[in-house]
């Protein structure tokens, strides 16, 4: 009790007897003063500490209060307390601001919080990771499970603790708490064995520890029992520790604790770990422990104590033990420190040191008993070994099982999956199961440390494969043995626990094994449908059929049968049960419905619609070897998946739907009315903003999500197919790529839209996309050129591209001010060209006729953007349409408006080019969307008219000269294109042009761009023209024809020119699209040499070109169009001597490499200094 005293207590009539303890009947305040806990000038409060009676109370005279002598029994006395806040006796034990005691008989749980109240205290309470810590550490005490306060006796399944502390903390075990088979379990238990928290019934019997906050008490008169230990040593249990902070090699803190008369910190059970997690919870790095590896002689390693004990704990980190770089053990340190890691034994870290407390004795531990000998039949075993094993090798695949289904069947029999302790016991089972793999019991268990086994025996072995384990895309925890052919070699892999294979169950010598029950049968799903194959699983229903192998589209209409589809699998769970019926399938695959759409580089989609927001491919899956493999297996034993060619028949398949119905996508949102601000697109229900434009703004993905987020958008939303073709249709002035708001932040591979509210209801990968290169790609951009628009790609979001902005349109935004429409009526303004879907069917002559007389043509299509605006704003899906493409008697097809064909999009095995399939139309539908098929020009079918103000350009007539030999005719022009993997520089490459009296070719016409584009057929690298900067710093023909036609990549050419400077951009080069880009001149691309055509030689049998050139195919066309003169004497009378001086060439001729046909048989010079160029 605590008591006010006024000041001037001294002055007062008082009595008081006793020195220290005062006989109860005492004046306090005269008490307190002569104690020295007040002075008498200023009064105060004091604490009293209520003690026994005593037979003497000695007199003195303190603080000018005399007390006097009692020689007599008291049945009371008191004294006072000091500021320290302390534990009542040496039965209890400190924690932070806390005293518990532990109690080893066992009693209810009410018997237990009662017991604890009569001694002013509760049952324990734990608020954290430290103290859960703390308490484990000293359950070595306990004789079985101990209660905790918790409990949920006032409201089921609302926990709350009896001392009315808030549950910040809970440390449950596995599947707890769970009420068990519907009793009321309504108290907790701590489990002795490993800390973990249970709830049971609050009638079971057990020991308990009762928990108070410290208080006033007196100072002890003895030492507690725990100090036992040397001046600076910390005492538990049996030990004295040192902690040394001083860091040093393994081998070094080894010798310093010999010196020491100890040795390394050995950790024989979980309460030793527990005391260690605790005194690391505030240090820092790492500290070595006594444990070691020794390595094995076929590569597995054996963890030994270093003092010789027994490994009969262990506490490994995530992802621990790995068999890496390190053979000497040490602990983390931190708030969920103590976790042992294997380290290179020269690191430099702090240490514990050990040694046995020279008060205490620990107890003798019983001799270990001697194996008992035999097994049980179908078991087998040395005679020294103390378990027998179970092998299951080789059966048959209906009955292999996955990690889980392998352990359950060996607990099922009394035995648990095999544990690997050394190097004997592995050799011993890697020979009886040679030629196999086979699950064997450990597991990682990162959310609770590392690898552990599941008959919860210590990791003291490990038998890791190269470069395992690699927790391949952080989805493989078990762990399987592989044994070589002649079983003399084996291994460690981790795997998918959902993989189906053999095992090994291991039982005690002496347990007999159970028989296991046979299993259930699968239970039958009536609402699925007819067919008895049918399983339910989550509300969703699965058939699996593993009779027969079919091809991929025979097992689509075989779903379709089944009023079904092709199974989509949208989750790891649902990917984990479709792996449990493959499996334990006949056939060694099932195809699943996922399909690459597109004849090249395509996308892969599921076919009912699903979104691809999941994907378990095996490693260096999707490959499409040899460009075939368009559609999907699911793998039996791993479940992993695998691109393979559609057409063969080699896999079952597994369909699914929803009870009752087809499982078909949500229809799409209707139109609604709206609007867009200034400077944003509007399509259907969505605005879009297009940033990028050459010299225009770009950001990384970050500040691009910034910027449309100040402008009231967010980084652009793409929700179907139709959207994406908009959206790629208006890539064509921007810098690529082009961001949108698709990311996967959140964790590898799961993809969600920057917004946090729209689903991922649609995606467009590139292929091999996405693919997360160099494990820094979480943000998602369009990639697009000339041939290709609207596929999506992973990509660094610290890179700068252009982006786009998204919006829903909104009826609070005012209508726009009307704009004079370039187009006539029902027809859509794009570029220069005005499109319009006439949907009353017509053949196809009737439909070219009806766009004629409105003053256009059948749609052409001249590059991939046209095709994605034709494809998803003119046709949107609503029908199989016309557009102006046939086929001419020759074979060849052309467009109806006179533009030379530049760009095609055929569909799967077209065009076909069965007799009167002359006309092609653009496929509708969704899944072959936007691409063309050769039909019969006389069917009737909806067609797209087009209005250009574009002309197109003029084809040149054949030329009725020659070529040298291997060169291509175009016109009155011939061209060699050179594009090996050496690859040359610029003025090189100009050389090689030279050698045959030609040069570089000048470009002057789309025609002829596309005419040399196709050339390039080999594609190893860019290719260089003869475009270069000329004397006046310009851009100039080295062939000296005038500069009438440019192709330019967005934001090229961009070298500032500075004369001197070194790797200056001054030589221009032509990517795959056929745009082009000013660069480096020595670097190493393919080229393309031009002649014109020639009808004579001279006595030498070189070819005389004829002088009258007009500098291109069209001269007509681009007579005086002249951007830039050509003056090449810097670069080619300066720059090339110096060039080739340095590298000391010989400007002399070449032969050529044999490529095509001929005409003329030129002589080859041969050059010994010169052949080729390599990047190195």
């Amino acid at each position: 009790m605590t008591v006010h005293c006024p000041a001037d207590c001294a002055n007062s009539n008082y009595m008081v007897y006793g020195t220290s303890v005062y006989r109860g009947d005492s004046n306090i305040c005269a008490a307190a003063i002569h104690a020295g806990v007040i002075l008498n000038e200023l009064g105060g409060d004091c604490t009293l500490l209520k003690a026994a009676g005593q037979n003497f109370y000695t007199g003195s005279t303190k603080n000018g209060i005399t007390s006097r002598q009692y020689n007599g029994n008291y049945d009371v006395s008191y004294s006072f307390a000091d500021g320290d806040l302390r534990c009542s006796g040496p039965d209890w034990y400190e924690f932070g601001e806390f005293c518990y005691k532990p109690f080893a008989d066992k009693k209810t749980w009410r018997n237990a919080r009662d017991a604890c109240r009569s001694l002013g205290a509760e049952l324990v309470s734990i608020q954290s990771m430290k103290e859960q810590s703390w308490v484990e550490s000293y359950l070595y005490m306990a004789t079985s499970d101990v209660w905790t306060g918790l409990n949920d006796l006032n409201v089921p399944g609302m926990f709350m603790w009896s001392d009315e502390h808030m549950v910040t903390f809970t440390y449950w075990a596995p599947g707890e708490p769970n009420n068990h088979d519907g009793f009321s379990e309504d108290c907790v238990e701590m489990l002795h064995t490993t800390g973990r928290w249970n709830d049971v019934s609050c009638t079971e019997l057990n020991t308990y520890i009762c928990k108070t906050p410290k208080g006033h008490y007196p100072l002890p008169s003895v030492k507690p029992t725990q100090y036992g230990c040397p001046q600076g040593w910390d005492a538990y249990d049996y030990s004295c520790y040192w902690m040394e902070e001083t860091a040093r090699s393994w081998s070094d803190a080894k010798a310093f604790c010999k010196d020491l008369d100890s040795s390394l910190l050995h950790i024989g059970d979980i309460y030793e770990q527990s005391h260690f997690t605790v005194a690391l919870t505030d240090r820092t790095g790492f500290w070595w422990i006594g444990l070691h590896a020794q390595g094995g002689i076929t590569g597995g390693v054996d963890y030994k104590w270093d003092n010789g004990l027994p490994l009969t704990f262990t506490h490994w980190d995530k992802n621990q033990p790995d068999n890496g770089a390190g053979t000497c053990v040490a602990m983390t340190t931190g708030q969920i420190g103590g976790f042992w890691d294997d380290k290179q034994c020269s690191d430099l870290n702090a240490f514990v040191c050990e040694k046995a407390r020279p008060d205490i004795t620990p107890p003798t531990k019983a001799p270990t008993p001697t194996p008992v000998p035999g097994c049980a039949d179908g078991w087998f075993s040395r005679p020294h070994f103390r378990n027998c094993y179970k092998l299951f090798h080789n059966v048959d695949f209906s009955l292999k099982k996955s990690w889980g289904a392998a352990h359950e069947d060996c607990i099922s029999r009394g035995a648990n999956l095999v544990s690997i302790h050394n190097q004997e016991e592995e050799v011993f089972l890697s020979t009886y199961s040679k030629d196999s793999t086979k699950w064997i019991g450990l597991k990682h268990n990162p959310a609770i440390g590392g690898y552990s086994w599941s008959d919860a025996t210590p990791v003291s072995h490990t038998n890791w494969g190269p470069g395992e384990p690699n927790n391949h895309e952080g989805r493989e925890d078990c762990v399987e043995m592989v044994s070589s052919t002649n079983g003399t070699i084996s291994w460690w892999n981790d795997l998918n626990c959902d993989a189906h294979q053999d095992w090994i169950c291991m039982i005690s010598k002496g347990k007999t094994p159970i028989l296991p029950p046979a299993p259930p049968s699968p239970l039958p799903a009536p609402d699925c449908g007819s067919n008895p194959g049918w399983r339910k699983n989550n509300a969703i229903c699965y058939y699996y059929n593993d009779t027969d192998n079919v091809d991929f589209h025979t097992a689509v209409m075989r779903c379709y049968a089944e009023k079904a589809m092709l199974v989509s699998i949208l989750s790891k769970e649902e990917q984990a049960y479709v792996n449990s019926m493959v499996g334990t399938g006949k056939v060694a695959a099932a195809w699943i419905g996922m399909m690459m759409f597109g004849v090249a580089n395509g996308q892969y989609m599921w076919v009912d619609g699903s979104p691809l927001v999941y994907t378990h491919w095996a490693p260096g899956e999707p490959n499409n070897a040899n460009g075939e493999e368009q559609c999907v297996q699911m793998n039996r034993r791993q479940g992993v998946w695998n691109d393979v060619n559609c057409g063969r028949a080699a896999a079952g398949y597994v369909c699914k739907k929803f009870p009752g119905d087809d499982h078909t996508p949500p229809p799409p949102t209707k139109p609604w009315e709206g609007n867009c601000p200034a400077g944003w697109l509007r399509f259907r229900n969505k605005c879009f903003m297009f940033k990028g434009h050459q010299h225009g703004i770009r950001a990384n993905w970050s500040d691009a999500q910034s910027w449309c987020r100040n402008e009231g958008g967010v980084l652009a939303i793409i929700d179907d197919q139709y959207e994406n073709d908009f959206v790629a249709s208006y890539l064509r002035d921007l810098r690529l790529p082009t961001w949108i708001g698709l990311w996967d932040a959140h964790g590898e591979n799961q993809y969600a839209w920057s917004d946090g509210v729209s689903p991922v209801l649609y995606t467009n990968w590139d292929q091999n996309e996405p693919n997360n290169a160099g494990g820094s790609e979480r943000c998602v951009a369009i990639t697009h050129n000339m041939l290709s628009s609207g596929k999506w790609n992973d990509d660094a979001c610290h890179s700068n591209h252009s982006f786009v902005c998204s919006m829903k349109k909104s009826s609070s935004i005012p209508p726009p001010p009307p704009t004079k429409n370039p187009c006539p009526d029902g027809y859509i303004s794009w570029y220069h060209n005005c499109y319009k879907l006439v949907e009353e069917p017509a053949t196809w002559d009737a439909a070219q006729a009806a766009c004629q007389a409105q003053g256009g043509n059948l749609a052409s299509i001249d590059m991939s953007y046209d095709q994605a605006f034709v494809a998803g704003v003119v046709l949107q899906g609503k029908a199989d349409a016309w557009i102006g493409l046939r086929r001419k008697e020759d074979g060849s097809y052309s467009w109806s408006d006179g533009w030379p064909v530049f760009f095609t999009q055929w569909g799967p095995g077209e065009p076909s080019n069965i007799k009167d399939e002359g006309c092609v139309n653009m496929h509708a539908s969704i899944f072959f969307h936007g691409t063309w098929n050769d039909t019969k020009c006389d069917q009737a079918k909806p067609y797209i008219c087009k209005i250009s103000s574009e002309k197109p350009p003029p084809t040149p007539g054949p030329g009725d000269g020659q070529c040298l030999k291997y060169w291509v005719p175009y016109g009155r022009h011939c061209y060699y294109v050179h594009n090996e993997k050496e690859g040359f520089s610029w003025p090189n490459a100009r050389h090689f042009c030279q050698s045959f009296r030609t040069e570089l070719a000048s470009i002057h016409s789309r025609a002829e761009l596309e005419f040399i584009r196709n050339m390039n057929y080999t594609k190893n690298h860019n290719i260089w023209i003869g475009l270069t900067r000329d004397g006046n710093f310009g851009w100039g023909w080295t062939d000296k024809t005038p500069v009438a036609f440019l192709n330019w990549a967005p934001d090229e050419p961009n070298s500032a020119f500075h004369p001197g400077e070194v790797a200056e951009e001054n030589c221009v080069e032509m990517y795959e699209d056929g745009r082009w880009n000013d660069n480096n001149c020595l670097m190493k691309r393919g080229f393309v040499c031009r002649h014109r055509q020639f009808y004579t030689t001279d006595d030498n049998k070189h070819p005389i070109y004829p002088t009258d050139d007009p500098g291109s195919n069209e001269a007509g066309v681009i007579a005086g169009a002249v951007i830039g003169a050509i003056v090449l004497v810097c670069l080619i009378a300066g720059g090339l001597y110096f060039v080739f001086k340095v590298r000391g060439y010989k400007l002399s001729s070449l032969s050529l490499p044999t490529r095509t046909t001929s005409k003329v048989d030129v002589p080859a010079f041969s050059n010994p200094n010169f052949v080729g160029e390599s990047d190195t």
